[in-house]
């Protein structure tokens, strides 16, 4: 499963110049799908995925077969990424801090290609910076990256080897390598890279204390990690960095440097995690749904509030078919079994999909999506993948 940060930028002012982008990104999609994510078999039939975009003060769903053979695609605060099956990146949207990786600061309605990447096996959009993680195990990385670099085309990360998962938050970002391991590097002004200081790091250094990580989400100043013990039937949550607003889940609203386990996720095995802008949620394997942080927005499935969740909360959305999460600034998307896609949360820019910009504390089901493969939820958009050519006919809304 895909789980990256969407939530943008230092504050929600830094979304501010969304709205003028809008017109120009209101028609930006192009075609692709998580295969190896999704457990589809590399073909032909890859090269007619297409993309969905909606949001951005566009609330209708806009498709344009501007890219073939995509294997995935990831929203970020203000621009989009998408990676080919043959290895190369394609990115569009925002780019005023070199977030496209095409060697400028234009922002572009239409996806160009990210200088000099090749054999590229998975891509992170964060606030205002991408990841691209090669085959070869190396990280390379554009945009504003924190710790004062900003390269307009993709630099190597120094010091990573034998990478097999990235994450994108954002300021700072993570890698998971072979062995279980997981580094940061970037901002650290909130302890959001785990080793026990506040002193951001140009270099990647190792978080503390875990081992065993099967996966990671970077947030907007915090971090989740799913580690496993001796039995793989067993996985503990793990968060660490900021919690202004109960983003960690330990019942306080005190920051860590290094990770500590959140409790109360009653679930035997975690199939995903991802963090958005100061929540988080979190998928069981058990079809369960759990959910802290920010709900100001209703981002947490539950009536708005500005007291924070600082316990892992269940979601009425558990029992809904859920496979997949994803977290954006302030909202979430889910993906169901059946192909439908569910949505709540904040809605100003249209960002659920619905056709009107009221939120929703409660899911709703976005309308005319089917056979979707994965979602993406953006500063203020959404994305899906389709694994072909949109149809648009009505489907039933059923919850």
């Amino acid at each position: 499963m895909m789980f990256t940060l969407m939530a943008g930028s230092r504050s929600r002012a830094r979304l501010a110049g969304f709205s003028a982008l809008a017109a120009t990104l209101a028609a930006t999609v192009v075609a692709g799908s998580p295969a190896a994510q999704a457990g589809v078999p590399a073909g032909p039939a890859l090269d007619r995925r297409v993309v969905v975009f909606w949001g951005a003060d566009n609330p209708a769903l806009m498709t344009e077969a501007g890219l073939t053979g995509v294997a995935q695609v990831s929203a970020g605060g203000l621009h989009s990424l998408a990676l080919r099956r043959d290895g190369t990146v394609w990115a569009w949207g925002n780019n005023f801090a070199g977030q496209l990786g095409d060697g400028t600061t234009t922002s572009r309605n239409t996806p160009v290609m990210v200088n000099g990447l090749t054999g590229v096996v998975q891509v992170s959009a964060g606030g205002l910076h991408s990841l691209a993680l090669r085959s070869d195990g190396t990280v390379w990385e554009w945009g504003d990256v924190g710790a004062g670099l900003d390269p307009f085309t993709p630099i190597l990360v120094s010091g990573l080897s034998a990478v097999t998962s990235i994450s994108a938050g954002d300021l700072f970002s993570l890698a998971r390598r072979s062995d279980g391991t997981v580094w940061a590097w970037g901002d650290n002004r909130f302890g959001q890279l785990g080793d026990g200081t506040t002193a951001g790091s140009r270099l990647p250094v190792q978080v503390a204390g875990l081992s065993h990580v099967t996966s990671i989400s970077a947030g907007f100043d915090a971090a989740l990690a799913v580690r496993t013990g001796r039995l793989a039937a067993i996985a503990s949550v793990w968060a660490w960095g900021s919690n202004s607003h109960g983003q960690l889940g330990d019942g306080t609203l005190a920051s860590h440097i290094t990770p500590e386990q959140v409790t109360g996720i009653r679930t035997p095995f975690v199939a995903g995690i991802s963090a958005g802008h100061q929540f988080a949620v979190v998928l069981g394997t058990d079809g369960t749904v759990w959910g802290w942080g920010a709900n100001e927005s209703g981002e947490l499935d539950k009536t708005p509030s500005t007291a924070p969740v600082s316990r892992p909360t269940e979601l009425t959305v558990t029992g809904s078919g859920i496979t997949q999460l994803s977290a954006g600034f302030s909202h979430v998307l889910a993906l169901r079994s059946n192909g439908t896609v569910l949505a709540w949360g904040d809605n100003s820019a249209g960002e659920l999909g619905t056709g009107r910009n009221a939120g929703y504390a409660g899911p709703v089901q976005v309308p005319v999506l089917g056979q979707v493969r994965q979602v993406s939820a953006g500063g203020l958009f959404s994305l899906a993948i389709y694994p072909q050519p949109m149809i648009i006919t009505p489907v039933a809304v059923t919850i």
